[in-house]
């Protein structure tokens, strides 16, 4: 808007009126690229020329640039001037091909006095926008279609405003302030200070001329909160937190980012739009316009369209932009409050989809503001993103603060940097990982035992005070998260649009940092990232076992985070904790993995393990057999090879003493396998196909494969080569070796290599001696996930239950002992007592005391505040022997609760002499405990 103003200055004044300079400030140079616009501070300096109101701020238009940068012009009153001591901010672009480094407190432009054409910004200058101005310039199309496109946007020429207060009036909506009560409030004017005033009186007479406000009447006064802009102006803001205390919140919610987002999948064509000051162009109901009244020096006004500040404004603004486009809403264009972009695959369908928007914005009677649309863009700015065909990437220029972004000082320095590093946490995979130490200093120190402390539970973590400083507690650990943030954040990638019509493939992993998770789907046969979720752990989670970790990362990420783009679709699930894989089959889990299981159940996918080092030991004979020959190595190379390596004991130590029992090992077991000392040995494809040819079974079978005869296998036929004629269907050969096709546990067809006898006993020695001495049923799975012979699992077996550290370390079976019997000869014979336990009653007793004769199944109950011994011993005498007398010997079978100095309490209640108390077994009182339980 003031470019026009400045250029017909320039033309119409016949000699510079140079008042002063321009002086960057700073004390780092600058370079700026080819192209580039920066914004810097500088310093006014004038040259003892007496300036008018009026100032320009620009580059020596008659002489040109000297530098080879151009100051975007700018006007500012010589007031605002003085009141900044003649520091403000312009913005600087390098208008060379190369680029050019501005040095500190360089001289970069010039100031000129002005005498504006009309002070009525508004109403006597550009009343008009010319139609070049709807040229679109930089968008990448043909000069065709800059043509239609502009002739597109110029029949809804009245759609833009001329001026920043030509603003529009929606017609089918109107703000209400709902309050709880109806109780006016006044708040106090504040003082504003003398060199303000002249700016508060222009800016509320022209609020007034456009009337956005009135004076008013109101029993309501809210008061003013004047902000400095960075070029010298000022904003008028209205502190409505009382009126926003008592009003009733509307609920109706702005879209969540991320999710609206996603709705530009498979676009190509952007087009951003802006309205112009969109909170003014929405009108107050009159009832409410006193609810809105603001006092200061200067006056007592309310305003008639709604203002900035109020709680429900949002919602009114974003209820009446999801009105206003109706249907295209999520499909053909998106909006976020005053934000509009308009999307489509083609040229064709995003002009059509432009002029629909455009059309209806009109309709509402809504204005936008030209200078801040974009049309037909390939790649566009929205909601601090960068949008484009290939997907969603964060705003280089917001991320330029991060980059320079100084170490916080204290809680709430560091609060802002985790705030805005949160903002893209999507783009950084495991955030939450990554942030754990910086997130550790928002919270209050701990104590000596490890809890955190607050004021109300002081187990309980809480929050520290803003300005309490961090440097003492800032360490290597703190450091480093920081460094990593930024960093991620500078290099963040682009994240695709989620394509609800391609396969999704999910990765999640869990440590005791945190969850995480990664959404990606193929495309151009790449995987790339659709979704990056992350959090830490809570107190009670970071308890859990690995495995529980690992599934609850992966409930998680399905269920709490990613529902909206997994729901209904088929996906893969790739984990590398492999007992995860099994939750849907044969795991057992507890009652806490029944309901995330539950949980899951809506949700189609499949589990796959991603290995990490794969066991090279058996895999080498079948799974990655060498394509190449071995190369010769000389006596002193293998000798050099083995320097420094530990040298295994031979001999014939058959087991090593651990102190068990003769008696643990069964007769049959006492000749147990010898096995070997020697390293499995690796074979190339040669060594196999030879030691396969060698082989009299596997020869056969080679044989009846290469002349495709089945009945070749029952001639002559050696022992098992019956059962290879029943595996006949699944035999193969690749180049020359034999395999068998076999399923695996997760139901992947795999090649089982026909092992030769040869190299079974050193198969079995690898995958059961080396791996941790398995069951027989689990050391089968091995060798069946990668080998094949007949008799297979019999083998398997008998070499488990002959190893003979199995055997040693195995605990014999034990027989429960006998239930013993007591006998009572009569009456008060043989007293039991035991506690049932209910819910305490108004007087706090719960606990209730079954006293029963063993003989005569009498059983009498009493209530107790406890089970202590005394308690009990208190009971017994003054409700039970009193009654029904004490022999001079007895017996009292009692639970394990009472195990206490019984006998003391006893003596200190009665006196007897004799007290003879006969303890029992457990057996013995669990027999007990059921007749108990009849009485």
């Amino acid at each position: 808007m003031l470019r026009p103003v400045y250029q017909r200055m320039v033309e119409e004044r016949k000699a510079p009126a140079e008042v002063g300079r321009l002086w960057r400030l700073g004390g780092t140079e600058k370079v700026l690229q080819a192209g580039e616009v920066a914004s810097f501070r500088v310093s006014v300096k004038l040259n003892g020329s007496q300036p008018g109101p009026y100032v320009v701020l620009g580059t020596d238009v008659s002489h040109g640039s000297e530098t080879g940068v151009e100051v975007i012009p700018e006007i500012i009153s010589t007031k605002a001037l003085k009141r900044t001591r003649g520091r403000v901010s312009v913005s600087v672009c390098n208008v060379t091909d190369s680029p050019v480094v501005l040095k500190a407190r360089m001289p970069i432009g010039q100031v000129e006095s002005a005498t504006p054409l009309s002070t009525d910004l508004g109403g006597g200058v550009d009343k008009e926008i010319s139609d070049e101005r709807f040229y679109p310039k930089d968008a990448p199309i043909s000069p065709e279609w800059k043509k239609r496109l502009q002739s597109q946007v110029l029949k809804w020429k009245e759609l833009f405003s001329k001026d920043e207060f030509d603003v529009g009036l929606a017609k089918s909506t109107e703000h209400r302030i709902r309050l709880q009560e109806d109780k006016p409030f006044r708040e106090r004017s504040r003082r504003v200070p003398l060199g303000d005033l002249d700016d508060l009186r222009e800016q509320l007479n022209e609020l007034q001329r456009t009337n956005v406000i009135q004076e008013s009447r109101s029993p309501y006064a809210s008061p003013i909160v004047l902000v400095r802009k960075k070029n010298g102006s000022v904003r008028l803001c209205i502190d409505y937190r009382t009126l926003n205390r008592r009003t009733i919140p509307d609920q109706y919610a702005t879209p969540r980012i991320e999710d609206a987002l996603q709705c530009l999948s498979g676009a190509k064509w952007f087009s951003v739009l802006d309205l112009r000051s969109g909170y003014h162009q929405i009108p107050m109901h009159p009832e409410d316009k006193e609810k809105t009244a603001f006092i200061c020096p200067l006056g007592f006004f309310e305003f008639n369209r709604m203002p900035q500040g109020l709680t429900g404004a949002p919602a009114t603004f974003q209820r009446l932009m999801e009105k206003t486009v109706g249907d295209m809403n999520l499909i053909e264009v998106l909006v976020y409050l005053d934000d509009i972009i308009v999307f489509g695959k083609t040229l064709e369908e995003h002009e059509q989809r432009l002029e629909k928007v455009l059309k209806r914005l009109h309709e509402e009677g809504l204005k936008l503001s030209l200078e801040k649309c974009q049309f037909c863009l390939p790649s566009v700015t929205y909601l601090g993103h960068v949008v484009s065909a290939e997907g969603v990437s964060t705003d280089p220029r917001k991320l330029e603060a991060v980059a320079s972004w100084p170490r916080p000082r204290n809680v709430t320095e560091l609060r802002s940097f985790l705030g805005f590093c949160s903002y893209y946490r999507r783009f950084v995979g495991g955030f939450a990982k990554i942030a754990q130490p910086l997130n550790k200093l928002l919270q209050k120190e701990t104590t000596e035992e490890g809890c955190k402390v607050s004021d109300r539970n002081p187990s309980a973590p809480g929050p520290r005070k803003a300005k309490e400083s961090i440097q003492g507690e800032w360490t290597s650990q703190c450091e480093g998260a920081f460094v990593k943030l930024k960093e991620n954040l500078t290099r963040a990638p682009v994240l695709a649009y989620a394509d609800p019509h391609k396969p999704y493939e999910l990765h999640v992993d869990a440590s005791r940092e945190g969850l995480g998770g990664v959404l990606y789907q193929e495309y151009d046969g790449l995987l790339r990232p659709v979704a990056y979720v992350s959090r830490s752990l809570a107190p009670s989670e970071k308890n859990y076992p690995t495995h529980k970790l690992e599934f609850l990362a992966l409930k998680w990420a399905v269920v709490d985070k990613l529902k909206d783009y997994l729901y209904g679709a088929e996906f893969v699930i790739k984990t590398d904790n492999n007992p995860l894989t099994y939750i849907l089959t044969t795991a057992k889990l507890d009652a806490t993995g029944h309901r995330w299981l539950a949980a899951l159940s809506g949700f189609r996918f499949s589990l796959k393990y991603r290995p990490g080092v794969n066991n090279r030991d058996a895999d080498a004979l079948s799974r990655r057999p060498y394509t190449t020959e071995w190369t010769q190595v000389t006596p002193d190379g293998v000798q050099a090879l083995c320097q420094g390596t530990e040298r295994r004991v031979k001999g014939g130590v058959e087991a090593e003493a651990i102190g068990v029992m003769a008696a643990a090992v069964p007769e049959f077991y006492c000749n147990p396998t010898q096995l070997r000392d020697e390293n499995l040995p690796t074979f190339s494809k040669q060594d196999l196909k030879a030691d396969q040819a060698r082989d009299p079974l596997i020869a056969l079978t080679i044989k009846a494969l290469t002349a495709n005869q089945r009945e070749i296998l029952l001639t002559n036929s050696p022992d098992g080569a019956r059962l290879v004629y029943k595996e006949w269907e699944r035999l193969k050969m690749l180049d020359g070796v034999v395999y068998r096709r076999g399923p695996s546990t997760n139901s992947e067809e795999i090649q089982q290599l026909f092992l030769p006898t040869k190299h079974r006993e050193s198969v079995l020695r690898s995958l059961h001696d080396e791996h941790g001495h398995l069951g027989a049923e689990r050391t089968f799975k091995l060798v069946r996930d990668r080998f094949y012979w007949p008799c297979m699992r019999a083998e398997v077996e008998s070499y488990c239950h002959s190893c003979l550290r199995c055997i040693q370390r195995k605990t014999l079976p034990t027989r429960a002992a006998p239930m013993s019997h007591l006998q009572s000869q009569g009456p008060m014979d043989l007293v039991c007592i035991d506690f049932l336990c209910l819910e305490p009653d108004a007087s706090g007793q719960g606990n209730i005391l079954i006293v029963t004769d063993h003989f005569t199944h009498y059983a009498q109950a009493f209530s107790t505040k406890d089970q202590r011994a005394p308690t009990v011993a208190k009971v017994l005498m003054e409700k039970f022997f009193v009654h029904y007398g004490l022999q001079e010997e007895y017996t009292l079978i009692r639970e394990e609760t009472l195990k206490v100095d019984w006998s003391g309490n006893c003596w200190s209640c009665w006196e007897f002499k004799r007290l003879e108390l006969r303890h029992t077994t457990l057996k013995v009182m669990l027999s007990l405990k059921g007749l108990i339980a009849r009485c």
